[in-house]
């Protein structure tokens, strides 16, 4: 950068500058242009942080023209006479013959030579004059260096390079000054003489975009993409660590040999923190990410995390989400790496919404692989929150992943916390079981200290000691432990040590304990639960507040009245409703849209792992989750009656309807319209769903679940049916239980989305709803492998079909059948069945649908059934519809015979069908061609001539302008075609009403064009017959 400062002719004061961008740069002019100036950090080279300089250059200057890419390289002494202190500028082409090696002699002048060629550019220094020479020969090089080739795909660039070595192991720094200050010295001369109109000139330039200095479009909708909701929501509520714990971790041997570079090839940037549930993994997981998050900015790196969470939403416990997030760190932290989004090979030009998994995976391994020399640390919290076989193929990928990194000197650590199950083992990488760790015990007595309100320091003492032990190293127990000795103690100090003494050691038996000590209002308690555990999202604590109410008013423990929720103290009235209600296991998220959740995950582990809710309800059996079901079912149906008897909601009069003012006051409306079918729909395992069924409200529900839709296509109509909607919702048994009492399935509801009930349900991809509508049984194999089949195709026909016309179309007859069987009918509506099925070519299904009495001759959009087989060949479906009395000269949408569009389509065998059936030979189309001009147009129509020809087609019929089909023939048909109508009599001498011949129509032929003038030479063709304008063919041959 020294050199380059010293060419400016004045210098400027700085600029703000862009987020994120951490170049230094001197600004300046020379002559006429304004000159930015920036350099890579010290001891970092490489194309990919010459990448990331430029491209952060090109955020913050906008109106950047060109780039000069000025510095030092190491010659290649073979290719010319390159000495040190020389000048190579860097071409894109450029051809140069290798001179012969010899002596060389001494310069006249001692002044730099400029030298225009190629330039190798490379990460790594290049010392090896074997490679350099192999390499040079191969690409036809001057010079080595080792940034370029990352600026010349950001903006055009000029690579300038002093010459200061000979690319060999003798490298030294002596000529480095000077070879920088030559090469700024030739900088200062272009400068000096451009003048800035030239730059399309150069070659290899390119016009950039518009949006070029900003992240472009189509980044920001991949981005966009990449973002959800919940993205950070399970690492806002994880509670930061208490005072004073925690620190220990940052000065352990393992986590220190984990952060060292050198240490890297040992374990390939891999660490692993195992430990028990609740030991507080996730506490020490945010501790040390925010530690490292802290110096990010100060060393070129960047710390991402992502913290699984298995009571959250789909994208919060899949890998999905954590490669989503990964990638959005990564990309905001170092914008340049948005030029993997760019790779056609990564991803396809014209990807629509977020990438799939795959793609997820490759596009974050090729982002890492460009890092250069920057860092980029990985926490992912809690793998044994998501799916088992995903953590799995993760462990394996981020393997791969660091390994590959190792090998390249690549800086990527990742960190994992995760239970002792399931195990997965690791090939590299550092271990920490957390519960064996000193600075953990630690932080246990440390916590003890601070929070057990205890001043007899021996009783604190000795308590200290039993509790230390009975935790084992859990953190959780210790929190919660600390909380009942506090109550203890608050009642006089006279049972405490008592009261540990009975405290179980472990978690689940810790819960159970907590939950069998105080039997006051366990019906509440049992609502709670099973709203956390069991509703289709988490709820708001408004939400949760009146389902609890709806719940206890069902069994009169409740006041009457909905409680109000804009009450002054409302938020703590929510909290005290969830902790009281939960009796302190659950808790509000301290989040920008809280949720009601439990305290930790073990207390889901003990409720349901550990059977604990079968304990404490034996009542509820082994079926406890869809008893739960029907319980949560009746608090929303009972929510819903009350609210909709209160506002005097009624039947759906217009799509845009909106709820009477008050129900805004009635938060958990939405839940329980949306979601009263699902809990139906999974407690139907064990109660009874048929008279729900019948009393559902569903003209009163529909209005109501329409207000709640963002979507205009996906509300209902007036007119849909509960069947319908259960199809719409893949409420698969409950649709088996309504067929119980309405068995049409084939029930059609134009107004709404997909029409049909099966088409719904197939359009959702829901196969067991589908299963049902057909009639297969739950566990009937040949219905499963049936419906599967039908899935993927169901875009395949188009919309308006009804399912039995769409199972004609598609060719599924044992599907057809189970319609029929079910009151479809087989004449279909608009969509006619045996039109669809006769299109293409479904010769069995026509076939049972003729004798189910379809019409043959019924129309949909001016097609028959006929018309549209014999446009596409189907020669065996044709003769079906002939032997049931289709007509063969039965006409198409746009009036043209059958017969024609068959010799259109040259479909040889439905032609020769349709004439033995009697279809006139001699039709024409509105331009007067007959059958036979027509196939002498198809090269390969000879069978089709043949055969018209054979049933007196007229040889010789002429069209609206006089032409033959010997005319047409000459141009397009084959030699054997030509030779096939000469035979059958057709006139070589005939003339169209431009009196042009059949020669002069021969000499237009691309290929073959001697062979059939001379076939027409042959049979009397006149050379020197002259057209209207007095031409022959002699005047077209020149």
């Amino acid at each position: 950068m020294a050199a380059a400062r010293a060419m400016l002719d004045e210098e400027h004061v700085d600029c703000p500058r862009q987020a994120n961008d951490m170049n230094s740069y001197v600004l300046g002019s020379i002559k006429n242009h304004n000159v930015v100036i920036a350099c890579l950090p010290t001891d970092q080279y490489g194309t990919n942080n010459a990448a990331s300089v430029l491209s952060n250059m090109r955020r913050t200057f906008l109106n950047i023209e060109i780039g000069l890419m000025v510095g030092i390289g190491g010659a290649v002494p073979l290719k010319a006479d390159i000495r040190l202190g020389d000048i190579v500028v860097g071409v894109r082409v450029m051809q140069y013959d290798m001179g012969k090696t010899q002596t060389r002699k001494m310069r006249v002048s001692t002044d730099p030579v400029i030298h225009y060629g190629g330039i190798g550019s490379a990460n790594t220094v290049m010392k090896d004059s074997n490679i350099r020479n192999e390499i040079s020969r191969e690409l036809d090089v001057l010079c080595f260096e080792m940034e370029a080739a990352g600026l010349m795909d950001i903006m055009p660039c000029l690579p300038i390079r002093g010459i200061c070595d000979y690319s060999d192991s003798h490298k030294a720094k002596e000529w480095q000054r000077y070879a920088a200050a030559t090469a700024a010295a030739y900088a200062y001369e272009f400068l000096e003489l451009w003048r800035g109109d030239s730059l399309a000139s150069y070659a290899g330039y390119q016009q950039p975009p518009p949006e070029h200095f900003m992240v472009s479009q189509r980044h920001e909708e991949i981005l966009k993409s990449l973002n959800f909701e919940e993205i950070d929501v399970r690492k806002s509520i994880i509670k930061a660590a208490h005072s004073k714990t925690c620190r220990w971790f940052l000065k352990h041997t393992d986590y220190l040999s984990w952060i060292d570079p050198q240490q890297v090839s040992q374990h390939h940037g891999f660490l692993w923190i195992r430990g028990k549930p609740g030991a507080g993994k996730s506490t020490i997981m945010k501790f040390i990410y925010s530690e490292s998050k802290k110096k990010d900015r100060k060393t070129q790196s960047l710390t991402a995390s992502f913290f699984f969470n298995a009571r959250g939403g789909l994208l919060e416990k899949t890998v999905s989400g954590m490669y989503r997030s990964l990638l959005l760190q990564l990309f905001h932290g170092f914008p340049d790496l948005e030029c993997v989004l760019d790779d056609p090979d990564l991803l396809p030009r014209n990807q629509n919404g977020c990438p799939p998994l795959n793609v997820l995976k490759d596009l974050l391994r090729a982002a890492v692989a460009k890092l250069g020399q920057r860092s980029f640390k990985c926490f992912i919290d809690a793998l044994d929150e998501c799916d088992e076989q995903q953590v799995m193929d993760l462990v394996e990928y981020f393997e791969d992943l660091a390994e590959q990194c190792t090998e390249e000197n690549v800086n990527f650590h990742v960190c994992f916390s995760s239970r002792h199950y399931p195990y997965i083992d690791i090939k590299f990488g550092i271990r920490i079981i957390l519960e064996e760790q000193i600075g953990h015990t630690s932080d246990l007595e440390s916590f003890i200290k601070t929070h057990l309100r205890i001043k007899d320091r021996s009783l604190l003492a000795e308590l200290q000691e039993k509790m230390l032990e009975k935790a084992a190293g859990v953190f959780l127990w210790v929190v919660l432990v600390v909380d009942m000795l506090n109550q203890e103690n608050c009642r006089g100090r006279l049972g405490v040590m008592r009261r540990l003494e009975e405290v179980p050691s472990g978690l689940s038996d810790l819960f159970k304990d907590l939950l069998q000590r105080d039997t006051t209002n366990m019906e509440e308690l049992q609502l709670s639960l099973l709203w956390i555990l069991l509703s289709n999202r988490p709820l708001k604590p408004e939400e949760y507040y009146h389902a609890i109410w709806s719940g206890l008013y069902m069994k009169r423990l409740a006041d009457p009245d909905i409680p109000a929720v804009d009450m002054e103290d409302s938020e703590d009235c929510f909290a005290r409703c969830v902790i009281s209600s939960s009796k302190g296991l659950a808790e509000i998220t301290k989040v920008k849209q809280p949720r009601v959740q439990f305290i930790h995950e073990s207390v889901r582990d003990f409720l349901v792992k550990d059977k604990g809710l079968n304990e404490l309800w034996p009542e509820l059996g082994p079926d406890w989750e869809s008893v739960g079901h029907d319980r949560l079912k009746l608090c929303c149906y009972c929510y819903f009656g009350i609210v909709v008897a209160e506002h005097r909601i009624i039947g759906l009069r217009e799509p845009n309807y909106k709820l009477p003012q008050g129900t805004e006051k009635c938060p958990f409306l939405e839940y329980a319209s949306q979601f009263v079918l699902y809990h139906s729909e999974l407690a139907a395992n064990t109660a009874d769903q048929q008279l729900f069924l019948e009393n559902f409200p569903t003209s009163r529900w529909k209005p109501v679940v329409n207000a709640f839709e963002r979507f205009k296509v996906r509300k209902y109509s007036r007119i849909a049916e509960l069947l319908y909607i259960l199809a719409d919702r893949g409420c698969s048994s409950l649709i088996r239980t309504r067929l119980k009492t309405d068995s049409v399935v084939d029930t059609h509801s134009t107004m709404d989305r997909y029409a049909y009930p099966l088409i719904a349900a197939m359009a959702k991809g829901e196969k067991d709803s589908v299963a049902a509508l057909l009639g297969f049984a739950p566990q009937d194999q040949d219905g499963i492998t049936i419906t599967k089949s039908l899935l993927p195709n169901i875009d395949a026909g188009g919309s308006g079909r009804s399912p039995l016309a769409w199972a004609c179309e598609q060719g599924y007859l044992e599907i057809a059948k189970l319609l029929a069987a079910r009151g479809a009918n087989p004449d279909g509506e608009f969509w006619k069945p045996l039109i669809l099925a006769s299109k293409n070519g479904h010769t069995a299904i026509a076939r049972w649908l003729i004798d189910h009495g379809a019409d043959v001759h019924a129309e949909c959009l001016k097609e028959t059934a006929i018309s549209l087989a014999s446009m596409n060949g189907h020669t065996e479906t044709v003769e079906l519809l002939l032997n049931s009395g289709a007509d063969p000269d039965a006409l198409g949408a746009k009036g043209d015979p059958i017969l024609y569009m068959a010799v259109t389509k040259s479909h040889g065998g439905v032609v020769k069908l349709l004439l033995e059936r009697g279809a006139y030979v001699e039709s024409k189309d509105s331009t007067g061609m007959s059958l036979l001009s027509l196939a002498a147009t198809k090269r390969g129509s000879d069978t089709i001539m043949e055969v018209l020809l054979r049933h007196r087609a007229d040889v010789n019929s002429r069209d609206n302008n006089g032409g033959t089909p010997l005319f047409y023939a000459v141009r397009w048909a084959s030699v054997d075609g030509i030779k096939l109508l000469i035979r059958s009599g057709a006139d070589v001498e005939a003339r169209n009403k431009d009196n042009e011949t059949c020669l002069q129509m021969a000499m237009l032929r691309g290929n073959e064009v001697y062979e059939v003038v001379r076939i027409l030479l042959e049979h009397g063709a006149r050379i020197d017959a002259p057209t209207a304008g007095g031409e022959t063919c002699l005047h077209c041959s020149r």
